[in-house]
């Protein structure tokens, strides 16, 4: 081969190397850095959404995810959608809201979710996804929703929840309305009942001039609790303890001032009532009851476990619907003590007197006085004393025919012996109970002219048919004189007097 010819193949070699390398360089240039392309321009409702028509009404909703989750980003734009619909419905969830509104409304917003989830669904009808756009920024996506719902099937939803919404307003009207009519009948006390309830659905509500509705329905029932009255049908009941009394307590309530007047039927009347218990405390008791037909209250008193006078009392109860009204805020709550204080103004107060049994049951005693150490002393005043008591509250009770100081030192059966041979002799007469025992000095001071003595007594109330011990009491006394025998007489003559009221009150 000639020189020549091989430097031009060379040639021609090179020059074929070189355009291939330049071809391969631009492929690979532009797979690294693409043209870039025009963004898709969004649907004109994106920006301008659409006004309702007679066909649909138009809802948009948009949401972004920076992560690039679209279902997320479609998740937000529901919400928006689902709540410009529930703002149209105009209907909201408050404390008067009826379970059966709340439950409608619930399954309503549920049903929309997942309408707009899968528009094959069949949930809500007339309502449905009519578009739906995608835009991405980087990693970001922003997902448009274009809802519409049918006019005629939205107002149709519409109406249907306004309705079962309305309760709440009911909740305040439709007690009042009925109180209105109560009222008109002269069923005072029930119309106040209605007027308290509608109150109560006032102040908890939210509707419009809750708090004038508040105040003319609490005016209103104090109004009507203002026409009744109680008046009583019969007082100063006397009985035994132990025993029931020989008639029931009765009262009247009137739309008036006298027995005369027309009683009012259905009306709750609060009864308290006075209990004492085996310790001899005293506690009170109460119980509600409803006039009859004649507005007569009638309370038949448990049977009395006092001796002497208690207090019955009977007022209008209007406490379990006043807890209706727990919680008013300040600026109520004088009108609601207002009202509880009209009601409890409205009472009657009655006279019970029992007495024991045990005063018709002839009664014998025996009380010996000693020193400290047992023996027996002149003065016999602890037997006075209760014998003065007792005496003076009625009872049959006389001394025993006993020497003094002989039943000192001798057992419950010994002194029963004693008792029984003396019934035997006829001495006992028609006596069926003793009162037996011993007082004692138990305390002594001197301070210079004044002398200070304490006595200690224990006596028993005894049934002699049957042995039983009926009643124990135990008392001390302290007593000042300027000689020791005068203050020995007042304390052994008090303790006696203390015993005696004590027999008195609890000897059935």
């Amino acid at each position: 081969m000639k020189r020549d010819d091989l430097k031009s193949r060379l040639a021609v070699m090179l020059t074929v190397s070189i355009l291939a390398i330049l071809i391969m360089g631009g492929f690979f240039g532009c797979a690294t850095k693409p043209a870039a392309r025009k963004a898709e321009a969004p649907p004109d409702w994106v920006f301008n959404p659409p006004m309702s028509d007679d066909e649909y009404f138009y809802f948009t909703g948009s949401g972004s995810s920076k992560s690039g989750d679209l279902a997320k980003g479609e998740e937000i734009a529901r919400g928006v959608v689902i709540d410009e619909i529930m703002k149209y419905l105009g209907v909201k969830i408050t404390s008067e809201t009826t379970a059966t509104a709340k439950g409608s409304l619930d399954s309503f917003q549920a049903d929309v979710v997942q309408q707009l989830k899968s528009t094959s669904s069949g949930r809500v009808s007339g309502l449905e996804v009519a578009d739906r756009w995608i835009e991405r920024r980087g990693e970001a996506v922003t997902v448009y929703l274009l809802v519409r719902y049918n006019r005629n099937d939205l107002l149709k939803e519409k109406k249907r929840l306004e309705e079962l919404f309305k309760e709440k307003v009911e909740a305040v009207s439709g007690p009042e309305r009925e109180a209105k009519e109560l009222e008109t009948e002269g069923k005072y006390f029930e119309a106040a009942v209605k007027y308290i309830e509608a109150s109560s659905a006032a102040f908890k509500s939210d509707i419009e001039n809750a708090d004038v509705k508040f105040e003319r329905n609490i005016n209103s029932a104090k109004e009507v609790i203002a026409r009744l009255n109680l008046v009583k049908l019969n007082d100063n009941i006397e009985g035994y303890v132990g025993k029931p009394l020989p008639e029931p307590i009765k009262a009247k309530v009137v739309a008036g001032a006298t027995a005369e007047d027309r009683g009012i039927a259905n009306v709750l009347v609060r009864v308290s009532y006075t209990e004492v218990t085996r310790t001899g405390r005293k506690r009170i008791k109460s119980l509600s009851l409803k006039s009859d037909e004649n507005g007569v209250v009638t309370f038949n008193h448990p049977i009395p476990t006092f001796i002497g006078s208690e207090k019955v009392t009977m007022y209008l109860d209007l406490s379990q619907y006043l807890e209706n009204l727990t919680g008013v805020p300040a600026k109520y709550q004088g009108l609601v003590d207002g009202l509880e204080e009209a009601a409890l103004s409205k009472k009657v107060v009655f006279t019970v007197t029992t007495k024991s049994m045990a005063r018709k049951i002839p009664m014998g005693i025996s009380i010996a006085d000693t020193d400290a150490s047992g023996k027996l002393i002149e003065q016999n005043e602890t037997e006075n004393g209760l014998l003065d008591i007792l005496s003076g509250e009625g009872f049959k009770v006389s001394s025993l025919p006993l020497e003094r100081g002989e039943l000192i030192g001798k057992s419950n059966s010994e002194v029963l012996d004693i008792f029984s041979k003396l019934a035997e002799k006829g001495k006992l007469k028609n006596i069926e109970r003793v009162i037996y025992g011993y007082a004692k000095i138990s305390g002594y001071e001197q301070d210079k002219d004044v002398t200070v003595v304490k006595v200690t007594g224990n006596v028993k109330v005894v049934n002699l048919s049957d042995g039983e011990i009926l009643l124990s009491v135990k008392r001390t006394k302290s007593a000042i004189g300027n000689k020791v025998s005068t203050a020995l007489v007042t304390a052994f003559h008090k303790l006696g007097e203390d015993m005696g009221k004590e027999i008195a009150r609890k000897l059935q």
